[in-house]
């Protein structure tokens, strides 16, 4: 999470005010089993690492050089990282990661930022007041719209090939599933791209004494 919307001094205070409750914190350990600290001792074990790496787009293109993943974007942008997007920097996805990529994207000088999301405005899963400020940033946020392939020349991203959508009928989250427009591709010519287009968890992040289910979520 960018600072400028969680400053790292009201962090670090809610860390110091949970320290004070006796609550004693271990960095630079890695934990393979949870089982293992049953084992030690301790009643219970919650696990909360989250889903640390970001999906793929699994489309032509990607590993272009000026392609970039979200959750790795923020996370060596948070370290101190020195990124050079160029002007036009598209950023793929609806939710928070998208919407602070985006954020991010303007405050590194890109000139013009552009969201591309397959469903309406009214899906996007990002905090609506977190939308609202991107939009007056000036994002321009391009509905019903999803990548088809990433064009490039000499190994760079140059072009974001896109086709329209419409929605047809309620997938298994309750939202309509985004249908491709046969013959409607545009393209979007670009510096950079930014992939946002969920979460998910690398087979070395499994623990192998915990069930998993199909998405990779811990069974319980």
């Amino acid at each position: 999470i960018p600072s400028y919307r969680l400053p790292r001094d009201v962090l670090d205070e809610e860390i110091t005010y949970v320290k004070k409750h006796g609550v004693e914190i271990i960095n630079g350990e890695r934990i393979k089993k949870p089982s293992e600290l049953l084992a030690k001792g301790f009643n219970a074990v919650f696990v909360g690492t989250g889903a640390s790496s970001s999906r793929k787009l699994r489309i032509e293109g990607e590993d272009a050089s000026g392609v970039y993943h979200a959750l790795e974007f923020l996370d060596e942008f948070n370290l101190g990282k020195k990124f050079k997007l160029g002007d036009r920097v598209a950023v793929i996805g609806g939710g928070n990661a998208a919407i602070d990529s985006a954020r991010v994207a303007l405050r590194l000088g890109a000139k013009e930022v552009i969201i591309v999301y397959r469903r309406s405005k009214e899906e996007m899963p990002a905090i609506a007041s977190e939308i609202e400020d991107a939009e007056h940033e000036g994002i321009d946020i391009k509905i019903l719209s999803s990548p088809v392939k990433i064009l490039e020349e000499d190994g760079k991203a140059t072009t974001l090939r896109c086709i329209e959508m419409k929605l047809g009928e309620p997938d298994s989250s309750g939202r309509r599933r985004p249908v491709p427009i046969p013959d409607s591709e545009f393209d979007i010519d670009i510096d950079s791209v930014i992939v946002a287009i969920g979460q998910g968890i690398d087979a070395e992040d499994y623990f192998s004494d915990l069930e998993y289910s199909e998405w990779g979520l811990i069974e319980i």
